[in-house]
């Protein structure tokens, strides 16, 4: 099959956001996001939060590699070029700029009411775009791992500035593989909690402070991927996967009823 003939895939769009795309595949994705727009949007979200994240880190490329740093930064690449691709621009700058604390450095993007109000749009894609980079990664997909859970929770809660309750979803088929602290397009932080089913399957529940208004469970989709979101107290909930609507929403239930009842 050529690659002109092979359907578009997430690679196709990564490499597209990444600006990796090979010629041959130029025409074609092209063509699948103007019959897509759904899919037209998330990419353009992808875009806008990675140039935000290159303007953010412009001032730290010309910083020297912090001495602890250099052995994870060979280590990456050698990873890098074993398995014949790029490592994501994105994760590579977090583990050589800022020693694995983690972070993705969003900035607003364009208001979408995406049935709710418009100036709280943006948590969706903030979650699944979190969601999309760190899912995947087999080596670091979390900053502090499960079998820490009582530092982790102590951790975010200090740094949300609230008690975090980690939901036990365990009956729902889904256990607790640890977490991250992530900066926040329109506040200061975010947690990311991440899930892992036997199938391989992952969900992340990514809760942001400094959300204004209330609203219930409700399921926003972006292509393969949708977010369950919820807002209560100041604070905005999204937990995101590749799950169909239905069993997203059972696993959001349980979620949700567990952080109130423990938060």
């Amino acid at each position: 099959m050529t690659g002109s003939e092979r359907p578009v895939g997430e690679d196709d769009l990564s490499a597209l956001v990444d600006g990796r795309l090979p010629a041959d595949r130029s025409d074609v994705v092209d063509a699948y996001l103007a019959a897509q727009p759904e899919v037209s949007a998330r990419v353009q979200a992808d875009r806008a939060i990675r140039a935000a994240l290159r303007e953010r880190l412009a001032t730290k490329a010309d910083e020297p590699i912090p001495a602890r740093l250099r052995t994870a930064a060979l280590l990456a690449e050698h990873r890098r070029i074993r398995n014949g691709r790029l490592l994501q621009a994105l994760a590579a700058c977090l583990v050589l700029l800022v020693g694995g604390a983690g972070g993705w450095f969003m900035r607003d993007i364009a208001d979408r009411t995406l049935g709710m109000p418009a100036r709280l749009a943006p948590l969706p894609q903030e979650a699944l775009a979190a969601h999309r980079i760190y899912t995947v990664e087999a080596v670091h997909p979390v900053e502090v791992k499960a079998d820490q859970e009582t530092h982790l929770a102590n951790w975010l809660s200090k740094r949300l500035g609230r008690r975090l309750a980690i939901p036990d979803l365990e009956s729902v088929g889904f256990r607790l593989i640890g977490g991250r602290l992530l900066p926040a397009g329109r506040s200061d932080v975010a947690a990311q909690l991440m899930y892992g089913a036997d199938d391989g399957s992952r969900l992340t529940l990514y809760v942001r402070c400094g959300e204004v208004g209330r609203w219930d469970l409700r399921v926003t989709r972006q292509g393969e991927f949708a977010s369950a979101t919820w807002a209560t107290g100041g604070y905005g909930y999204a937990l995101s996967g590749s799950l169909d609507p239905d069993r997203l929403m059972m696993v959001a239930r349980a979620a949700h009823s567990e952080m109130t009842t423990g938060g």
